[in-house]
């Protein structure tokens, strides 16, 4: 089993983002021009963040979720087309935060569809855990559905959750990059360890199924985490963003039908 550096604050993220650019004459944006991102760890450590209590060579150790904010260099050209003025820019953040939680509530309700569906076809134990691992939510009783769901919320009883949700994005050039996965064998704070590996971590690109980024830094604490697991959680991640990107999709063209 390959062993990989632990992660920790002021460890890095390398990105490469794609994101929407308009290139005149073209009446519309194009998303498929590459925008560098590196930027540093420092926020959102651990789940019990701002709390750091588990050291990595001196500095706090950094799990899945833990992220920080920098700007994409270089600039490539030409560049995003940017908010036009400061009050559209936070009405349209203001006005993405229900967006968001009515579309975490589509999500657990897509997901509980997708797990009880799935429940009802028989397959290998291998599928089953990926199935529950994707939704987060467990078929085996009643009462293990009824946990999944309430687990589900557990997260939005916590200030952390709302802080991020509130907290507006950075316009452009900013942007954002964090540890995408983490150990499936070792949490810290209730959080999986992230550690300095190729895809482990992802930043604001607008086609967001697979980790796009790297964890950079130097520790003496080593992560024993297999290929096969690296390889199992990208999938999962890949999924998840799938059901969300599906989702998203089916609500904006419900409130398109709606309007019209």
């Amino acid at each position: 089993m390959p062993n990989w550096p632990a992660s920790k604050m002021g460890d890095s993220v390398l990105g490469v983002d794609f994101h929407a650019v308009m290139i005149p004459p073209a009446p519309a944006p194009v998303p498929m021009i590459p925008h560098p991102y590196f930027g540093s760890i420092f926020l959102w450590l651990t789940p019990t963040f701002p709390k750091m209590d588990v050291f990595i060579n001196g500095m706090p150790a950094s799990s899945a979720g833990s992220m920080g904010y920098s700007v994409h260099i270089p600039q490539p050209l030409p560049s995003p087309p940017t908010m036009p003025n400061l009050h559209s820019y936070f009405v349209r953040h203001l006005v993405n935060v229900p967006k968001t939680l009515g579309l975490a509530m589509l999500t657990l309700v897509a997901n509980l569809a997708i797990a009880m569906i799935s429940s009802l076809i028989p397959k290998p134990p291998a599928v089953e855990a990926f199935i529950k691992d994707v939704t987060g939510i467990d078929t085996s009783s009643s009462a293990g559905v009824w946990n999944s769901i309430k687990g589900s919320f557990a997260s939005y009883t916590k200030w952390q959750t709302w802080a991020k949700l509130l907290i507006p994005p950075l316009p452009y050039p900013g942007s954002q990059g964090s540890v995408a996965i983490g150990s499936p064998n070792v949490t810290v704070n209730g959080g999986p360890l992230g550690f300095v590996a190729p895809l482990m971590a992802a930043s604001c690109t607008d086609l967001p199924f697979v980790p796009n980024g790297a964890v950079l830094g130097f520790s003496n604490v080593m992560v024993g985490v297999s290929l096969a697991a690296m390889v199992r959680a990208l999938a999962v991640n890949a999924a998840q963003a799938g059901v969300s990107a599906g989702v998203g999709k089916a609500a904006g063209a419900a409130a398109a039908g709606m309007n019209h």
